[in-house]
Parts: C-alpha cells; sequence; structure tokens
C-alpha cells in the first residue's frame, strides 16, 4: 500500500524530530514522552489548550484537564506545531498568517500522532472500517483522526499511483487497452474503488465531458449511485490529464443528485480541459452540509 506514498516537508520535519530523539514506535508517541525529550513544561488546567514561550526557549503547554486522554494528546500535538514551526503572538499576527499556520498544525497533529514510518511497519486490516479502528487503538487517538488519516493516506497512495504509472506511459503504451475508454464525443462517468478500501464507495469518480456540453451547459447532474463505468489500475494511464474538481464546483439538488458547475471549469482551465477528478471527501463534504448521506 505505501509503495506509492509521497511525503511532504512538513511530514519530514516530524519524521527527522522523532528520529533524533529516538522515537520509533506508537508506545513512544504520549504527552509525557515528547515533552521529556523537547524539553517542554505540561500544565494541566480547566483553560483552553494553547503553547508559551514564556522565556526565550522555555516553552510551556497548557493542556485542557476536562478532556480525554486522547484528546488532549490531539491538542498537544497541535500546540507543540505552533512552539516548534511558528513564530509570533497569534492574537497581533494578521488574520490570514494565523489560518495558514492553523492549517498547518492540523496536518502536523496527523503526521505526528500517526507517523508514516510507524504506520508502514503495521499491517492494516482491509476492511476501510476495521482499519480505522486499528489505527485509533494503536495510536491512541479518536476515530476522527485516524479515519481522516488513513483517508489521507490512500488518496496519497491513489496520487503517487498516477504518477508512476504516467512515466512508464511511453514505456507500455503499445500494451495498454483503451478500447471501454471512449473519446470525447460523449460524456461518461467513471469510478476507481481504491483496493485499500473497501470496495462499497468509490473513491475518486471522473467525469469525461464532451466539448459540446462543456461549452454549451452551465451544470452537469448525476447520481452517486451511478452508473458508473469501473476503472481498473491498468486503465489509470488514461486519466492521468484529469484535472481536481474543487468543493465550489459542486452543489446537490433536490432531487438528491450532485451538480457540477461546468462553467466554473470551463473558465478555470479556458475551455481546454475535459477530464475531471472528484474526490470522495469533497462529495462527502457537499452532503455533510446538506444533510445527506454517501
Amino acid at each position: 500500500m505505501f509503495r506509492y506514498y509521497e511525503t511532504t516537508p512538513l511530514e519530514q520535519f516530524v519524521e527527522r524530530t522523532y528520529a533524533r530523539h529516538g522515537i520509533h514506535t506508537p508506545q513512544q508517541l504520549t504527552v509525557e514522552e515528547l515533552s521529556n525529550h523537547l524539553n517542554i513544561w505540561i500544565h494541566y488546567h480547566r483553560v483552553r489548550s494553547r503553547a508559551v514561550e514564556t522565556l526565550p526557549g522555555k516553552y510551556s503547554i497548557f493542556l485542557d484537564n476536562r478532556l480525554t486522554p486522547e484528546k488532549q494528546w490531539v491538542e498537544f500535538l497541535h500546540e507543540l506545531c505552533h512552539l516548534l514551526r511558528h513564530a509570533g503572538n497569534q492574537m497581533v499576527l494578521p488574520k490570514s498568517f494565523t489560518k495558514a499556520q492553523e492549517i498547518e498544525a492540523d496536518h502536523f497533529v496527523l503526521y505526528a500522532a500517526m507517523p508514516i514510518s510507524m504506520i508502514s511497519m503495521l499491517s492494516l486490516p482491509d476492511n476501510q472500517a476495521d482499519a480505522i479502528r486499528f489505527l485509533a487503538s494503536t495510536f491512541r487517538v479518536p476515530t476522527y483522526v485516524a479515519k481522516q488519516r488513513l483517508e489521507q493516506i490512500q488518496r496519497r497512495v491513489y496520487q503517487g499511483k498516477l504518477l508512476s504509472e504516467t512515466s512508464k506511459l511511453m514505456e507500455i503504451r503499445n500494451r495498454i487497452n483503451y478500447e471501454d475508454i471512449p473519446s470525447q464525443s460523449e460524456t461518461t462517468f467513471y469510478a476507481y474503488f481504491d483496493p485499500s478500501g473497501d470496495y462499497i464507495e468509490p473513491s475518486q469518480i471522473i467525469i469525461q465531458v464532451d466539448k459540446n456540453t462543456l461549452l454549451t451547459q452551465e451544470e452537469l447532474t448525476f447520481s452517486l449511485d451511478g452508473p458508473f463505468k469501473r476503472i481498473e489500475e491498468s486503465q489509470l494511464e488514461a486519466f492521468v490529464d484529469c484535472k481536481p474538481i474543487k468543493f465550489n464546483d459542486l452543489d446537490y439538488t433536490r432531487d438528491g443528485k450532485i451538480s457540477l458547475k461546468l462553467s466554473h471549469l470551463a473558465s478555470r482551465y479556458y475551455n481546454s480541459a475535459f477530464k475531471f477528478i472528484v474526490q470522495r471527501k469533497d462529495i462527502e463534504q457537499v452532503l455533510n452540509f446538506y444533510g445527506a448521506d454517501f
């Protein structure tokens, strides 16, 4: 599963920090262990969790003692990111700057709570729900955090797989079966089921839009029940030029369908892109907004 996984610079920073302090197992991932290694004072009070640099080089983290140990651990890592990565008083920094710091801290939590170097040593269950529970138990994190991390890994693996297949495209072009992949003369909906998932719901939906539809229609609707043409791994090379569909390109209709705003895509890609990919997480975000289910 992890063959195609690519780490980010922030993730590499976390891995280097852990390696430097001899942290190699999930059992070492505790507030006490990390605070001892990093020389951080921990204070438990009935206050909102926050990090403070009392003196230059002297760090403290206040943790809300009303939270469960799992949530305290998550908040500790969030505040730890601010200490290790961010400078300045957030109360006086521009809002856009603090927002970027908060986003990075949220990513830091996923990397630091469940490092890829440790996950890759485990045998994850094949079933998605079982794998989430296994990660939550092994790394002592809330289930929602384990779910975010697993889905993040699966997206990275899928993207890495596409990049890898792109590099091989010229070598194997003559061996690829494109017979089931139509030209841009018709609009077609595809579904890719990540083999590491539960096979029940597609990980990605790919929409190939014909030129006339893209240029003349404001939107395109489709049902989450399909019908979709299933994409096999041997066909991934045909979709390496897909453009991403963003959350604000999607809407939910009264009859329970997803609406794709073609006008957004035509404008963004200057009428020159015809294959688009939407991630499961973005569809879930739309449905959650409207109180629906995927």
